[in-house]
């Protein structure tokens, strides 16, 4: 990956689709078909390719339905994950194995660590819309575009002397964005995913265009969800060598683009350095309502503590067990993030 970004450099295009999303797609499908034993790491891949050239917001709610049956969940799970996920098929997936908070089942041996912990974040809401990427018909899966209008905006506003700018203004507006622009990378796509990475938007003509200010910070990290709170690869180690990183400005804050498969949230990390440190808070910016917070739409939750951030993050994203039939190395990369170090 490139360590800089601008608008006249960019991230290398790909021909396969980002590792996250592919190993998110197979897994799921593997998964379930460990649980099932009729399906095959190639059936997931013969799946991926089919879903991957289809446009999903143009697929009825019955052929979704079919594609999660074919993949060996049961047709009511599969329903009640549907409805649950607003029709989104990646999130109904997880749902169905037990990593989504919206309920409607999964296999019993799937479960999170959520269960043996307290989901309530100790971070405090402060800005609160109705608005959500779900307010909009094109934008239920422009998260990433999302975050990174909030990350832009953010950075370019925030100085490490001032004070936070969002605002209920702030969510509506980067919002409505967002979908703009997910919606203008979409239009000059043929094909392609319906959900994108960070590096999907950020190499392509409109995301250069819309993001010429951001810059990554030392390269994209790669995190692994644990119930271990002192894993190297877990959420807390990664952000804390994102908010160090040598190659940034330790004075200056940092936005981190954190995408589970198949969400992304922005979270914004105060001054590092000794100078500016002090209570500045650590932010969270969501697109996605979260009831397990309280959140019936789009937030901004600020922590007085990386460590405190973290636990909201583990309410977001919890370590998912999949069953002692799946493999520790499918286990991994099922849990497995991507974090994008940004810097104006």
């Amino acid at each position: 990956h490139s360590s800089k970004l601008d608008s006249s450099a960019a991230f290398s295009h790909s021909i396969l689709p980002p590792l996250s999303w592919t190993l998110f797609f197979i897994l799921s499908c593997s998964s379930s078909c460990c649980k099932q034993e009729r399906y095959s790491v190639s059936s997931g891949l013969d799946k991926l390719a089919t879903f991957q050239q289809t446009d999903m917001s143009e697929v009825d709610d019955d052929v979704k339905v079919v594609m999660l049956t074919s993949m060996g969940f049961d047709i009511d799970v599969a329903t009640a994950a549907l409805r649950a996920c607003n029709g989104d098929v990646e999130r109904a997936v997880e749902n169905c194995l037990g990593g989504g908070d919206e309920g409607g089942g999964g296999d019993a041996s799937a479960s999170t660590a959520a269960d043996s912990t307290s989901a309530v974040s100790a971070g405090r809401i402060v800005q609160l819309s109705n608005v959500s990427q779900y307010t909009s018909a094109d934008g239920r899966s422009a998260c990433t575009c999302i975050a990174l209008c909030c990350a832009d905006r953010f950075l370019r506003s925030v100085s490490s002397k001032s004070t936070n700018p969002i605002s209920f203004s702030f969510l509506t507006d980067e919002i409505m964005r967002g979908v703009q622009v997910y919606n203008s990378i979409k239009s000059a796509q043929s094909g392609g995913v319906e959900h994108m990475s960070a590096e999907e938007v950020l190499s392509s003509i409109a995301g250069r265009e819309a993001f010429a200010s951001l810059k990554l910070r030392g390269g994209v990290r790669q995190g692994v969800l644990s119930s271990d709170p002192s894993s190297p690869l877990g959420l807390e180690a990664v952000l804390n060598g994102c908010q160090n990183e040598s190659s940034g400005d330790k004075s200056r804050w940092t936005a981190v683009i954190i995408t589970k498969s198949p969400e992304t949230v922005v979270v914004l990390l105060p001054p590092s350095s000794p100078s500016t440190s002090g209570d500045e808070g650590y932010v969270l910016i969501d697109s996605h309502p979260r009831p397990q917070l309280s959140a019936d739409g789009s937030y901004a939750m600020t922590h007085n503590s990386l460590d405190s951030l973290v636990r909201t993050l583990q309410s977001i994203f919890p370590f998912t067990d999949l069953g002692s039939d799946v493999g520790d190395m499918m286990q991994m990369m099922y849990n497995s993030f991507d974090a994008y170090p940004l810097q104006a």
